[in-house]
């Protein structure tokens, strides 16, 4: 969602600041959310981003408008500093991912790590295992079901699906 927003506020720090505005509505209104998937949920998400835009386009002509007057300097993120605000956010994102995992059993959380995490294929995992492509598939699906009713992976699966 972030690259979503930095293709379009044509400001780094206001791209952060939408993206931060986005999730807190989303999480301040979620109880009016009455979606039943994950892809309703994705389509909820963005049209409240669509929302913060237009939004941030509406303020944004006043706010120019008022540093030309006053002939005032925005201050404006680096590209550097941006990138420095992915990565610690990616890493939030690990950790919360992390914690979500010890909610699965030994075996189901290393399935887990293998594919979504080191990116294996189903045929690396059961190579790596000793066990048929099934069953990793199988003993996968599980984990992820288990995973799905975790409320802190829950909230971090929509955060990457972002």
């Amino acid at each position: 969602m972030l690259y979503f927003f930095a293709t379009r506020a044509e400001d780094p720090q206001g791209a952060v600041d939408l993206t931060a505005e986005t999730f807190a509505k989303a999480f301040e209104h979620r109880r009016e959310f009455r979606g039943a998937s994950d892809e309703q949920a994705a389509a909820w998400l963005w049209k409240i981003a669509d929302n913060e835009l237009k939004q941030h386009w509406r303020s944004r002509s006043t706010e120019l408008a008022a540093v030309a007057r006053l002939r005032l300097e925005h201050p404006v993120m680096s590209e550097e500093e941006l990138l420095e605000g992915e990565q610690f956010a990616a890493e939030e994102l690990h950790e919360q991912i992390e914690l979500a995992l010890e909610w699965l059993p030994d075996d189901q959380g290393e399935l887990v790590r293998m594919r979504f995490i080191d990116g294996l294929g189903y045929d690396e995992i059961a190579q790596k295992l000793g066990a048929s492509n099934d069953a990793v598939r199988t003993r996968t699906s599980r984990a992820l079901r288990t995973l799905r009713a975790s409320a802190p992976l829950h909230e971090a699966i929509q955060r990457l699906q972002a």
